[in-house]
């Protein structure tokens, strides 16, 4: 679990350099680290993901790497939930990552009742504090893209962008949140008969020939984004992106881009 603060000082924010994460210079007068210790932030927010909620036994991943306690995730939620609220700065939202429930959810046919339990958690504790919900390819384990859409995951207005779930919001002046679909191009959450599925097995094949399409046996460096359990976004939503990021630049906002996937390993199409 992460709570990030973004801090205002009577000048200007300007891009980070490497200086600002290397070790402090003890040669530096300390009184420099005092005092950005004392900057109130104009912002706190919560950022959580893979939870991976099931109510299921305890059982390894599938490559047996990671012991998933299922059922405990909604007591790390609950402290999760706890610990953002009784902090020094208390937040004013959270950033649902992806994953919140697992696959095993699905085989269980306990998809739906997971689900609420997950989403309990969260409203218990945070009561009407917004939560915006990412899709990861557990979300699309378990539910179609139209049931998401339809769902209390759906956390934007897809009037323009449906089936796909991106968005942006200004969660201060002055900055905005973009949040990306990285699953919009993908097998996962649409029918086995779709364009969508056709078209993205066909670019799988094309560079994975395993007799899964999720294993990435043999395949190097960026080739190993090429597994059924990734996905890729569309020029559509790039266009989009960038039409976001140039209006952020015209009235000087500060942008977070978050999405589920690493920009490393998604795929334009």
């Amino acid at each position: 679990m992460t709570t990030s603060t973004i801090t205002e000082d009577e000048t200007s924010v300007s891009p980070p350099t490497a200086s600002m994460f290397a070790a402090p210079d003890p040669d530096v007068n300390q009184s420099t680290f005092e005092r950005n210790e004392t900057i109130e932030p104009i912002l706190s927010f919560g950022l959580i993901t893979d939870i991976h909620y099931a109510d299921h036994d305890d059982r390894w991943n599938h490559v047996q790497t990671h012991l998933r306690r299922y059922r405990n995730s909604a007591n790390l939620v609950d402290e999760a939930c706890h610990y953002w609220l009784n902090g020094k700065y208390p937040i004013s939202f959270v950033l649902q990552l992806g994953d919140l429930i697992d696959g095993v959810c699905s085989t269980n046919k306990t998809s739906g009742s997971d689900l609420n339990v997950i989403l309990e958690q969260f409203k218990k504790t945070l009561n009407s504090l917004p939560v915006y919900h990412i899709w990861g390819n557990h979300e699309l384990y378990n539910f179609t893209r139209q049931e998401l859409l339809n769902g209390p995951l759906c956390s934007f207005d897809t009037k323009t962008s449906s089936p796909a779930h991106y968005g942006t919001f200004e969660v201060c002046p002055n900055l905005r949140i973009i949040a990306l679909d990285t699953y919009e191009f993908s097998a996962l959450g649409v029918g086995n008969d779709s364009e969508v599925y056709g078209q993205s097995m066909e670019l799988l094949r094309k560079h994975n020939q395993n007799e899964s399409p999720n294993d990435p046996t043999g395949l190097r460096g960026h080739q190993r984004r090429y597994v059924q359990f990734n996905g890729g976004i569309t020029s559509k939503q790039i266009d989009w992106l960038k039409e976001q990021l140039t209006e952020a630049k015209n009235r000087d906002e500060k942008v977070i881009v978050i999405g589920k996937n690493l920009r490393s390993t998604f795929i334009r199409v």
